[in-house]
């Protein structure tokens, strides 16, 4: 099956969604026929148009930088049929008009699950109407990802029940995040993706999503997550939990209530200086930690023949307090799970979840240490290589 581009203009598309869904109101539709391809095949034309993907076209939503041209009462047969909408990148300044009617009679999307404004750099709390949400009563996913949403994140969006994923990376939310998610608002989101805003705390309702399968937090400003609730036991299924690049000095043992069902878990990029004892035999099904450019093992910083004796036994015993000191860097039960940090790469590889220690004070010194014992071993050999030769 050959696919190209739609290279018809908006209006274009719209009136040959809209002549589809009049003449033929009772026609099965095909997601696969979306206004931005086309199949190079026997499809029919009459097919209604399910999706619609305007992504990257500004320059056809000026100059007024709105959603008027999709609103014109002549295209409500299209909207009436759209399950996915992407206005990604578009340039658009406000999303006055996706709001509820004077009377209340029509909703504009009534079948739309997926909706896509990302990358619309001007879009603002200020600028989306407060019954924004009303239009979308199927709406499952929200990307918002590249906007200027915040500090706080609107009420019009909290107020969408339905969602099952939630991206505002890239944003300006700040502060405490809203303390009502996973109580009053989003409780049956799947993915909350709020990386690269300001936000210094998390709530407690985080830990009350029972269907919450990834949690997204890099980039952000938190110095901690709450203390016995986030994860929690009622998150049952979290798979993924993303940390990296905040502002965390210990790692959260609330993580012990997803140690059965948490498969990734990523925390580089903070200023954590140790790893909890006990922790690592709890994520019994870890497949990957990111543990990279932390503070973990700072005084690790004994080295192999750091007492510069040239005496092969005090070089062993020299390694032999080195390797103990090391060791001592981390608990029993991690270096029994993962292993210890392999020199050349830094990561533990002892189980089945990989654990990348780069960048860490304790990696860096087992790097040292190795390759000052290949040091030390190579001057033996030559030493040894002179006095034959003698």
């Amino acid at each position: 099956m050959f696919i190209k581009k739609d290279t018809r203009k908006i209006p274009e598309i719209l009136t040959d969604a809209t002549s589809r869904a009049v003449a033929s109101p009772s026609s099965s539709a095909n997601p696969a026929n979306s206004s931005d391809e086309k199949e190079n095949n026997d499809s029919s034309d009459s097919t209604i148009i399910t999706e619609m993907r305007f992504a990257r076209r500004a320059p056809e939503f000026l100059p007024s930088c709105n959603v008027s041209l999709l609103l014109e009462p002549e295209y409500r047969p299209a909207l009436d049929n759209l399950v996915q909408l992407s206005l990604y990148d578009c340039g658009l300044q406000t999303l006055g008009g996706m709001e509820q009617s004077a009377t209340g009679s029509r909703l504009l999307f009534p079948k739309l699950e997926s909706l896509d404004i990302g990358r619309n750099e001007k879009l603002t709390n200020d600028v989306l109407p407060d019954t924004f949400h009303t239009q979308f009563p199927q709406l499952t996913q929200l990307w918002m990802d590249d906007c200027s949403f915040g500090p706080t994140i609107p009420s019009s969006l909290l107020e969408l029940h339905k969602l099952h994923v939630v991206r505002m990376t890239g944003n300006k939310l700040e502060g405490d995040l809203e303390d009502g998610i996973g109580i009053r608002y989003w409780k049956e989101v799947r993915v909350l993706a709020l990386d690269g805003n300001k936000l210094s705390s998390i709530g407690l309702g985080i830990g009350l999503m029972e269907h919450l399968e990834k949690l997204h937090l890099r980039g952000n400003a938190l110095t901690s997550l709450p203390e016995e609730g986030v994860p929690s036991a009622s998150n049952s299924i979290l798979g993924t939990i993303s940390l990296s690049s905040n502002k965390l000095t210990s790692i959260p043992l609330s993580l012990i209530n997803a140690g059965t069902t948490l498969k990734e878990l990523y925390l580089n990029g903070n200023k954590i200086d140790q790893f909890p004892d006990g922790l690592a035999e709890k994520l019994v099904v870890l497949e990957k930690l990111n543990l990279a450019h932390n503070a973990i093992g700072k005084t690790a910083n004994i080295t192999a023949g750091s007492q510069g004796s040239s005496c092969t036994n005090d070089g062993d015993e020299t390694m032999e307090d080195a390797d103990d000191f090391l060791v001592n860097q981390l608990p029993q039960d991690f270096i029994q799970c993962f292993g210890m940090p392999e020199p050349n790469t830094g990561n533990c590889t002892k189980g089945k979840c990989v654990v990348s220690m780069e960048g860490n004070p304790l990696a860096n010194s087992v790097t040292k240490r190795y390759f000052d014992e290949e040091k030390r071993k190579a001057r033996e050999v030559a030493m040894e290589t002179e006095v034959i030769e003698e």
